[in-house]
């Protein structure tokens, strides 16, 4: 058997290729559909989800790896003439290119999404989790989330073309087109097919692309989850621009943020909440005088791949207490800076709570800088996970405001 290609047939090295990649994208698939569906209401749960997220994103890689191989030994080998010429070899021709784009696209868009996001389930072959010029960040994870779901609409609509011409060539015309491609079964017989067909042209290719896309771009936005559209709203209508009480320091939100880490699986994760608004009244010279009160939209927040369930009922339940707040009773100078005791309300429950804070003023213009460390089970946030082997049980608030004299 030979191991390169001919214009008669395809070589034993292009076969093997060829059914790697088949067998890895049509493993993804269906496993990218399964593990998304798994539950996650205990330990043992979150681990086995994981390891499949971590399967699937390691196979993932291999899949890319393997079509980058193959499309660079497809160039370098002759390609057998098609059985078929004219209209029908011209669609093959586009149809081959599409799920080339496609089997290429797809993971790359999935490997930049892992790279962009925090925490969660590693790439276990001996690779950097992180890519060079691609920044944790949510906003750029979630595109490229959507963008490996929008390249597997394409990948599957392209890979459904592909295997019904192939079933057409095997049940109605009855030709040597598929046996082509398995190893040991053609037999060459010296004599050439047809002529080549005129090649799908890279624009054409880029037209289809772009059309199976923009329909994917409706499938993914008519089913985003009530959760997420939550999250929308709640950034849309975020109320922080405004100061209430008199006095207070006029806070600059644009330059401002309210965060939280809390490990998951080892690994940190950052959350961002957009819709906070604060009152601060506060002198360094005279602290004890000062008070500080806080409101948190909690559907506000973004963490990474695991947002909605952060804010369901399971955690933060954003539906039944939409609001988190902090109201100080005291303020007083520390050796590090200055300690705000009061009460936070979080997730329906409402416990003692400090803030630990620098306070740096030039010209009028303030800088804050504050820390806390939010422990859920005093709030019954996440019960079910007790111990810290999946989520930790600590969480660290982080605050850095901006603000001028009001």
């Amino acid at each position: 058997m030979k191991l390169n290609n001919s214009e008669e047939s395809y070589g034993l090295i292009h076969q093997a290729l060829h059914w790697a990649t088949a067998l890895l994208i049509l493993s993804l698939l269906p496993m990218g559909v399964y593990m998304h569906e798994l539950p996650m209401q205990n330990t043992a749960q979150i681990n086995d989800k994981v390891w499949l997220y971590s399967l699937h994103k390691t196979l993932g890689i291999s899949a890319l790896t393997v079509a980058v191989l193959r499309i660079i030994w497809a160039k370098s080998q002759p390609h057998p003439r098609p059985l078929h010429g004219g209209m029908e070899g011209f669609a093959a021709s586009t149809v081959h290119n599409l799920l080339y784009v496609a089997i290429i696209a797809m993971p790359v868009m999935g490997w930049l999404h892992h790279a962009a996001a925090e925490g969660f389930a590693p790439i276990w072959w001996p690779l950097s989790q992180d890519l060079p010029f691609i920044p944790k960040s949510v906003e750029l994870s979630n595109f490229f989330k959507t963008a490996h779901f929008i390249t597997g609409i394409v990948l599957v609509v392209s890979l459904f073309l592909h295997i019904a011409g192939a079933v057409k060539h095997v049940v109605i015309d009855k030709d040597d087109t598929l046996s082509r491609m398995v190893p040991g079964v053609y037999q060459e017989t010296g004599q050439l097919p047809v002529e080549q067909p005129k090649s799908a042209s890279p624009k054409l290719v880029a037209l289809l692309a772009i059309v199976v896309a923009i329909a994917a771009v409706f499938i993914v936005d008519n089913i985003n989850t009530p959760a997420t559209k939550q999250v929308e709203t709640a950034n849309a209508s975020s109320n922080n621009a405004e100061q209430a009480i008199e006095g207070a320091w006029v806070i600059d939100y644009a330059s401002s943020e309210l965060a939280i880490s809390v490990t998951q699986l080892g690994t940190p994760i950052k959350g961002i909440f957009s819709d906070w608004s604060a009152d601060v009244v506060f002198d360094p010279e005279n602290p004890e005088n000062g008070f500080i009160t806080a409101s948190v939209g909690i559907a506000s927040l973004s963490l990474g791949d695991v947002s909605e369930r952060a804010i369901s009922a399971e955690f933060l339940d954003a539906e039944t207490n939409p609001k988190a707040s902090f109201i100080s009773e005291d303020i007083t100078k520390t050796q590090t800076g200055f300690a705000a005791q009061g009460i936070m309300t979080l997730a329906g429950v409402a416990q003692d709570f400090t803030i630990e804070f620098t306070f740096d003023e030039t010209d009028g213009k303030a800088n804050v800088s504050a820390t806390g460390k939010i422990q859920r089970l005093d709030f019954k946030i996440g019960e079910t996970f007790a111990d810290d082997s999946s989520v930790g049980r600590s969480i660290d608030l982080n605050i850095a405001i901006d603000a001028t004299r009001p």
